[in-house]
């Protein structure tokens, strides 16, 4: 019975100090922001599809006003080209490597329409992702850090 009990209280403390059960998911909303002014820019929902990919779409543009959720995609390519900005699939096609890397995805700047090559770093605690959009290697990317909104 005192193993029993023993088991129960280590259980109890591992629980106690480990990290969330979401920490090392990358589904979740994300908060972006403006490389100039640090202002947060848009919030972009990401979610795992059932082959085992992850995506992320434009949920919400920041300001959340009348002439901003009116915005659309004028320089996307393809079928993306006038699309709403709102519900605008960015990222795409990232799968898991490890714990905290994501690789393989591609993700659409809705600025200038450009596709770039993607990864993404979750942080240990779970709460900020570095996202690298890159044309040939990650190491001359350009990096954002999104915050997990709650």
């Amino acid at each position: 019975m005192r193993i029993f009990y023993n088991l129960l209280i280590y259980i109890i403390f591992l629980s106690a100090f480990s990290a969330p059960a979401w920490s090392a998911e990358l589904t979740g909303l994300w908060q972006e922001y403006n490389d100039d002014t640090g202002n947060p820019e848009a919030l972009i929902r990401i979610e795992k599809l059932s082959d085992n990919t992850y995506e992320g779409r434009i949920e919400k543009i920041l300001p959340d006003t009348v002439e901003n959720s009116a915005l659309i995609c004028i320089s996307c390519p393809g079928s993306l080209r006038n699309h709403p900005l709102l519900g605008l699939r960015i990222l795409s096609g990232l799968k898991r490597k490890d714990k905290l890397t994501f690789e393989e995805g591609e993700i659409i700047d809705p600025d200038d329409g450009n596709k770039y090559r993607c990864n993404i770093r979750l942080s240990e605690d779970g709460n900020t992702i570095e996202v690298t959009g890159y044309l040939t290697f990650n190491w001359i990317g350009h990096s954002e850090i999104w915050r997990r909104t709650r």
